[in-house]
């Protein structure tokens, strides 16, 4: 019996051996998965943000593209007006010239009716002349009555004859001029002609310069139409992503308090809200608590630019309640500080380590060192991102570390 009841205890002893190394195993799986499933949820986030992001530029593109294609329409559509104006009157001017240039036609052929009249006069009146110097002129002497007559008989012959030849000197230099006058008027309406087939041309290239923008400009309204609907298509895939991003978060976050709640136990008392600055140096604070990040996400916690490798301090006494590479978060550090005299619940954490310098279920004292400054898991920012993440949770939900933490 004895034996018996030795083999009992020895057996309790194992199991509780058994129950101990099995349960931090057991959460660092649960821990892993989770982590996993955040990064997965992460990554498709990411993923399906970029591509919309990829569509909405292109999409911005296409607008650009849209807006200038309306405003070399437009400057065409103004040309064409132009043109339409002056083609209007250059139509006037050619129907002005060709009426010129048919009243000078008109003129030069009743004035050359006019000088040929005369002509003929001219050459009656020389005929009659010739038939008096055959023997006529002596009937016409005797018929004179006055001395008068007799004497200027002869003046008046070369007057008409005179007179005769300054008409038709006349009417030539008459018809000469509306000779010139129909030549320029001529002239004229085919600089006429040739300015509206000019802008006849220029109307035809215009015609076709806006009938290749409204095309083009057609196939840049349906191109944005796609994109607007692939922008509204993957808005939805990129929202599902990120509420599955969310949700993962919000699991690990369950699975970090359930952690506090395991190493907080009743004898784990903060005895003071005198916290320290976690590094004893830094170069600036890049983001603060609450800032928007790339994803328009608010920042969880305040980041701490530091050379790679600085020392991170706990902030306060506690216990490593979780302590390990968490995805975005990198390597890194959880410390439950137990319940301080106001009722509350503190946890501080510290990621994007290069190396972590503790393990889960170690007990810490305020300025102990627990890791270093780093850049794993997702960082952004010049010389490799280096920098501490630090957040702090009151009551298991987030607070801004610096209404705590001395800067």
């Amino acid at each position: 019996m004895p034996c018996f009841r030795l083999s009992c205890a020895a057996f309790a002893l194992l199991f509780a051996l058994f129950l101990s190394a099995a349960l931090p195993a057991a959460a660092q799986d649960r821990e892993q998965a989770l982590s996993d499933q955040k990064t997965q949820a992460q990554q498709e986030y990411e993923d399906a943000q970029k591509q919309l992001d990829e569509i909405q530029t292109q999409q911005q593109e296409t607008e650009s593209q849209i807006g200038q294609l309306e405003g070399q329409a437009a400057t065409v559509a103004a040309q064409l007006q132009q043109i339409y104006a002056s083609l209007q009157d250059a139509e006037r001017e050619l129907l002005a010239c060709q009426a010129a240039s048919e009243q000078a036609a008109q003129a030069l052929d009743a004035k050359q009716a006019e000088y040929d009249a005369c002509f003929v006069r001219s050459k009656d009146q020389m005929r009659a002349m010739q038939m008096l110097d055959g023997g006529g002129a002596i009937g016409l002497l005797a018929q004179a009555k006055s001395l008068y007559q007799l004497l200027t008989f002869s003046e008046v012959l070369q007057q008409i004859v005179s007179k005769n030849s300054q008409i038709l000197t006349d009417l030539r230099v008459q018809a000469q001029a509306l000779e010139e006058a129909r030549r320029q008027a001529e002239a004229a309406a085919q600089q006429a002609e040739a300015a509206r087939a000019a802008l006849n041309e220029q109307q035809n290239q215009l015609d076709g310069m806006q009938d290749a923008l409204e095309e083009a400009l057609q196939q840049a309204n349906e191109t944005w139409s796609a994109q607007e609907s692939a922008e509204q298509a993957q808005a939805v895939a990129t929202e599902a992503a990120r509420k599955a991003y969310e949700e993962a978060t919000a699991a690990l976050d369950a699975y970090v308090r359930a952690q506090s709640d395991r190493y907080t136990t009743d004898d784990l008392i903060l005895t003071s809200l005198d916290f320290r600055c976690p590094l004893d140096s830094y170069s600036m604070i890049t983001t603060q608590f609450g800032e928007a990040d790339p994803w328009g996400i608010p920042h969880r916690g305040t980041d701490f630019a530091a050379p790679n490798g600085t020392p991170i301090y706990a902030i306060a006494d506690g216990v490593i309640s979780a302590a390990g590479p968490v995805n975005s978060y990198g390597n890194c550090v959880q410390i439950s500080h137990g319940t301080a005299g106001d009722g509350s619940r503190y946890d501080s954490l510290y990621a994007h380590m290069s190396r972590i310098a503790v393990s889960q279920g170690q007990t810490v004292h305020k300025g102990d060192v627990i890791g270093y400054v780093g850049n794993t898991g997702n960082v952004f920012g010049a010389n490799g991102g280096y920098h501490l993440h630090l957040e702090l949770r009151v009551n298991g939900g987030r607070v801004n570390p610096l209404a705590y933490v001395p800067q």
